[in-house]
């Protein structure tokens, strides 16, 4: 009986090897971006293996109905990826119907973050166990070393679990409470009729990742009750194409600002992460997001500059394309081109989707602007801002991935970065932490 069960096993194992194999090729054909991630899959459903086998002896001590969720809840991330993956490849992301194409990678997604969370606090009794095996120590099934082990099992299942519930929670009431950011940005020799403009920045909306419109029949009303003079929006309004607009119009045309609306593209407004039958088709969907903007009554900055003048102050206003300093992310954007000709104003503003492109080559080359937009991270939807700790994954990716960051350059000229932390989501369908933002900024001199 015990070879059948191992004879089983490595044809299981056999089967999964193959099919991981097809789907590589699959995506390699249909979505190549994403082809990447199968052999990471490949390996994540190994540990998953693995750290199920060893938490085995663990389940009994919990009740039944326990049992099932923890089976469950363990097999069906990697499932629903499977799933997701495969879909994606025969039928476009931009044509599947809205729920499925939220909370299908959405649920897998959350489970997957609570089992890394489990895996974390499973380190400890892993190092002990092998350890123990190293050193060939039988331990009595009585023993306080089996029970401690076993305890710190137990645990890591609890908090994996309290993980996947705060996920949850993030997924249906975290989402929508946008934060306003106050920020002042102190600037020498300001003219007095530009002292106390308040300019809201917008970023990330995904409108495609919005189950229903409340939200953002919300966040609109509460930028207008912030009276702005001037409302920036930096990049990725949808996620996958054009179409996730419909609807919207009504609700982001009531965005009311004195000196008007102002909004560049993000890397998700190309259309890059979708397979179009041709370039041509690409081209279109980018031309109806454009039309989409004109409608709204929002001024698209696609590698171009702007003057506003107001009563004897002068303000710079650049939008810039899409510019990363990471690889996978494409580049738009051409500083050259936006920057043609641009005079010289008491206050210069650029608007740049990805905060890589600040340090990457904004202060370097362009250091005559006080103040850089970007938005792009999202701060990963997830992490800890409070009592003087600041704490994200996306620290781990990005340098400067949310809140103010300054340089003070050569010239003595202090140029500054202001990464707004998205009003929308993408992958996660939630928030933890990192609330959705709305930036209020106030020149003062």
């Amino acid at each position: 009986m015990k070879i059948k069960r191992v004879q089983l096993k490595y044809r299981i194992g056999f089967l999964i090897l193959v099919l991981l194999t097809a789907l590589y090729f699959l995506l390699k054909t249909s979505l190549p971006q994403y082809s990447g991630r199968v052999p990471m899959l490949g390996i994540y459903l190994l540990l998953e293996y693995l750290v199920f086998n060893f938490i085995r002896d663990a389940r009994p001590l919990l009740t039944k109905r326990f049992k099932g969720f923890l089976i469950v809840m363990w097999w069906l991330p990697v499932l629903l990826m499977a799933v997701f993956l495969i879909s994606a490849s025969y039928v476009p992301l931009q044509e599947w119907n809205k729920y499925l194409k939220i909370y299908l990678p959405g649920v897998g997604i959350m489970a997957l973050i609570a089992k890394t969370v489990l895996f974390v606090f499973l380190i400890i009794p892993l190092l002990l166990e092998l350890v123990r095996k190293l050193f060939k120590w039988k331990a009595s099934p009585s023993s306080t070393y089996l029970y401690i082990v076993k305890f710190l099992k137990r645990m890591a299942i609890i908090l994996g679990s309290l993980a996947f519930f705060g996920l949850f929670i993030g997924s249906i009431h975290w989402v929508s409470k946008f934060k306003t950011r106050e920020v002042d940005v102190s600037i020498d020799g300001l003219p007095e009729s530009l002292q106390g403009l308040r300019i809201v920045q917008l970023s990330d909306i995904h409108l495609g990742s919005w189950a229903n419109k409340a939200p953002m029949e919300k966040a609109v009303a509460i930028v207008n009750d912030l009276k702005p003079d001037l409302v920036l929006f930096t990049g990725d309004m949808v996620n996958y194409s054009s179409n996730e607009t419909e609807g919207y119009e009504t609700i982001l045309s009531k965005v009311k600002a004195k000196m008007g609306v102002y909004a560049i593209l993000g890397n998700h407004d190309y259309g890059d992460y979708v397979p179009w039958p041709d370039e041509e088709a690409k081209a279109n969907d980018l031309k109806k997001l454009e039309a989409f903007y004109e409608k709204i009554g929002w001024k698209l900055m696609r590698n171009e500059h702007t003057v506003i003048n107001i009563d004897g102050g002068s303000i710079l206003l650049a939008g810039v394309e899409n510019w990363s300093d990471i690889a996978r992310f494409h580049r738009y954007g051409d500083m050259r081109l936006t920057m043609k000709d641009a005079p010289s104003a008491d206050v210069s503003i650029l608007m740049s989707h990805d905060p890589t492109h600040w340090e990457a080559e904004v202060v370097k080359k362009y250091p005559q602007f006080d103040l850089t937009l970007s938005g792009h991270t999202h701060g990963m939807q997830m992490g800890f801002q409070g009592f003087g700790i600041k704490w994200s994954p996306s620290q781990y990716v990005f340098k400067n991935w949310g809140g103010m960051y300054k340089k003070e350059l050569a010239n003595k000229h202090i140029s500054r970065l202001y990464v707004n932390l998205g009003l929308g989501h993408i992958a996660y369908p939630g928030r933890v932490g990192i609330l959705p933002e709305i930036t209020l900024i106030t020149l003062t001199d």
